[in-house]
């Protein structure tokens, strides 16, 4: 089981890692939104300032930078469950996305959802103190 939880942990910190340095650099083909012109004009407004192939947005790059800091921390192994919490939203609205505009795509999404949420679980005992 030791094992398996430091797959799991490396393994979504490598998959944040090339997802977040793709929101900086843009090396994977993005998602085919062909039928779904909300999620193409969502997604395309969220990489640029606005609808058009003009100037760059910072949500992205925020976004980006905080996957990017999320992978190293799970990679390293440090602070983890900081780590997992700063994930949290990140996964929630990646899964929204998905689930409102774009469902073909929704796998990855639900993967990065079921990891974090398995990993906050095992690391649970962390979490304690903030709801009591």
């Amino acid at each position: 089981m030791k094992y398996l939880n430091l797959i799991i942990r490396v393994g979504l910190g490598l998959m944040l890692l090339l997802f977040g340095f793709n929101k900086f650099f843009w090396f994977l083909q993005d998602f085919d939104f062909s039928g779904y012109p909300q999620a193409e004009y969502l997604f395309t407004a969220l990489r640029y300032s606005d609808a058009t192939d003009v100037g760059k947005g910072y949500l992205m790059g925020l976004v980006g930078l905080t996957e990017v800091v999320v992978g190293l921390l799970l990679v390293i192994r440090k602070w983890v469950p900081l780590a997992l919490v700063m994930l949290v939203p990140i996964s929630i609205n990646i899964v929204l996305f998905h689930a409102f505009l774009n469902l073909p795509n929704i796998g990855p999404a639900i993967l990065v959802a079921l990891l974090n949420g398995y990993l906050m679980y095992k690391h649970w005992d962390a979490y304690k103190p903030m709801f009591s």
